[in-house]
């Protein structure tokens, strides 16, 4: 059985004949008998009676052309599927975002996105960096954006493209020792509480580095696996968090949190990323994404 044997099999059904069916389809009035005793042969059943020069459809007949003529309608519409596609009318694009980036980066690209392509849906999921790659790889996700973690090394089965870079900031409470302070001395860490972040969290890499190559050692450490988070619990007086500047940016300009820094600390900056998988490419609306993501982060991340 093939797509072409149901095609002239339905066409025998709505012509009512061979010979109609044959000079509908441009065949010969044998090629379609042959092609319907093939698919009554495959099957074992009688789809036709016929009696002289008239058929009429069996009762096994009418179940096969039921499910054949949704199959080629669902054949038929393949191409225009393809070019509703190539044309943003249709879809879905699914991506992955680590907490930062949905709140920060994903807002405006999204609105754009959705009132270029208003008949393409989006599916948007967060998760931190192994487990957004992990959905990158496996297809789960076509496009991810996150931070890039420290040590890093480039993975062949991924493709990676620079959206921008975010400054790393040191914030602390209103009324803290250190508030507006600069150059702080790296000793005087032993007297307070840092708010870290998690491995998972592309920033707290990035920190635990500098704390380690310049010997700095925190009393204590309050741990959190979101920027967030970190922030509003550093704007409570829980402690010094070293982070992203977006993640804070409210926090700053409201006062509930102020500057500080320790030298070394101001050349530090977060790399965000877009990351897809090299083999699978992105799709048409993958890339429309994608330019909407770097014009967005060009203004916003520099």
């Amino acid at each position: 059985m093939n797509l072409h044997q149901l095609r002239i099999f339905c066409a025998v059904v709505n012509e009512g004949s061979f010979r109609q069916a044959a000079e509908k389809l441009f065949l010969s009035q044998p090629s379609v008998s042959q092609q319907v005793a093939a698919l009554e042969k495959d099957f074992n059943l009688l789809l036709f009676e016929r009696k002289g020069r008239s058929i009429s459809i069996t009762p096994e007949g009418r179940a096969l052309y039921a499910l054949a003529s949704d199959l080629i309608r669902q054949a038929d519409e393949i191409p225009s599927r393809f070019r509703d596609m190539r044309s943003l009318r249709a879809g879905e694009l699914r991506m992955a975002f680590s907490s930062f980036a949905g709140r920060h980066i994903l807002p405006g690209p999204a609105e754009e996105f959705h009132r270029l392509f208003p008949s393409v849906s989006l599916t948007l999921t967060t998760g931190g960096s192994s487990a957004i790659l992990a959905d990158v790889r496996a297809g789960r996700a076509e496009l991810a954006v996150l931070g890039r973690n420290f040590p890093f090394v480039k993975a062949q089965d991924l493709t990676y493209r620079v959206l921008g870079e975010d400054t790393l900031v040191m914030a602390v409470p209103p009324g803290h020792p250190w508030a507006g302070r600069e150059r702080i001395p790296f000793a005087e860490a032993s007297g307070h509480t840092l708010i870290r972040l998690s491995e998972d969290c592309p920033p707290g890499n990035y920190v635990d580095e500098f704390l380690l190559r310049n010997r700095i050692s925190f009393g204590r450490h309050v741990n959190a696996d979101d920027m967030e988070v970190a922030g509003r619990l550093a704007a409570r007086g829980a402690g010094v968090v070293i982070t992203s500047r977006l993640s804070v940016q409210k926090e700053l300009e409201s006062g509930e949190l102020l500057g500080a820094s320790m030298a070394g600390l101001d050349g530090l900056s977060l790399e965000i990323q877009c990351v897809h998988s090299s083999s699978r490419g992105l799709s048409y609306a993958g890339w429309e994404m994608m330019k909407l993501l770097e014009a967005h982060c060009r203004g916003l991340l520099g």
